[in-house]
Formats: C-alpha cells, sequence, structure tokens
C-alpha cells in the first residue's frame, strides 16, 4: 500500500484539474492552428488549391512567408500579393491574429511540393517552421520547411 502525505495528493489533483480545465477550454480549430504550420482548404473550383500558413511569433513587428511559389521574395522593390501574381516574385504579407498572437496567411498554389520559410521584420531574420518536422536542411545548420499541396 501506497502511502502519500495529503500535501502532494493535493498538489497533483490541482495540477490535473488545471490541465484539464486548459485542454477543454480551447476551441478544437484554436489548438489545430497551433499544432499546424499550414492547412489545405481545398481548390474551390479552380486548379489552385488554397492554403493556410501559421507562425507563432508573438514579438516580430511584420512576418512575410517566402519560398520557391515567389521566387524568396524580400526585395523593399518587390510587390505584395495580391495584387502581383505569385510567380512574380510577389511578397506575402502575413496578418497578426490579435486573439491567438499568430501571425496567418491563405495564399492560392498549384498542387505540388515547395519549400518556405518566414522573413522577419523586413528579412532581418529568415527561418524555417519550427512547427513543420518536413524540412530541407542546408549545409549551414538552418533549414527550409516543406509544404505538400493535394487537392482534397
Amino acid at each position: 500500500m501506497l502511502v502519500f502525505s495529503g500535501r502532494k495528493v493535493f498538489s497533483s489533483l490541482m495540477l490535473t484539474l488545471i490541465l484539464t480545465l486548459a485542454v477543454t477550454s480551447c476551441e478544437e480549430g484554436e489548438v489545430m492552428d497551433r499544432v499546424q504550420p499550414y492547412k489545405v482548404l481545398g481548390s474551390f473550383g479552380t486548379s489552385e488549391v488554397h492554403v493556410k500558413f501559421n507562425f507563432d511569433e508573438p514579438t516580430a513587428r511584420q512576418v512575410w512567408l517566402i519560398g520557391d511559389f515567389n521566387n524568396w521574395a524580400i526585395g523593399k522593390s518587390n510587390p505584395f500579393y495580391p495584387d502581383v501574381p505569385l510567380s512574380q516574385g510577389a511578397k506575402v504579407a502575413m496578418q497578426k491574429d490579435p486573439s491567438t498572437g499568430f501571425w496567418t496567411v491563405t495564399i492560392p498554389l498549384n498542387p505540388g511540393r515547395y519549400l518556405y520559410q518566414y522573413a522577419i521584420d523586413e528579412g532581418i531574420f529568415i527561418v524555417g517552421d519550427p512547427n513543420n518536422n518536413d524540412k530541407y536542411e542546408l549545409a549551414d545548420g538552418t533549414y527550409k520547411s516543406i509544404v505538400y499541396v493535394i487537392d482534397k
């Protein structure tokens, strides 16, 4: 028979209760967005598939999504999407969701495999997606993330 002090049992019960409340108080979509680096939304009758990207960097002032789908556009002279098509090197500005602190953007992509990264604060920092396990490792130890776009 195991004997626990009353204090330890109480602490353990409180921790379990707090964790249960924290998990059950989140909306399903909110938890999914926090875990998933991107979500394929569907084609909506076109050949392109809409993909929503999510990035957790609450201290950033500005985040751009860059990748081989927009020729890694981060130059100050590059125009922004949707004013110019992605294929012409348009920058993709992400919007910060004030309720979650996540940066998000939805873009149309043709089915395929794409490499991407995030340019933070006008490209001062360029990072792969830490929530995406599909990575292309570079010789300098950094990586580009991979998104697989398949029409639903």
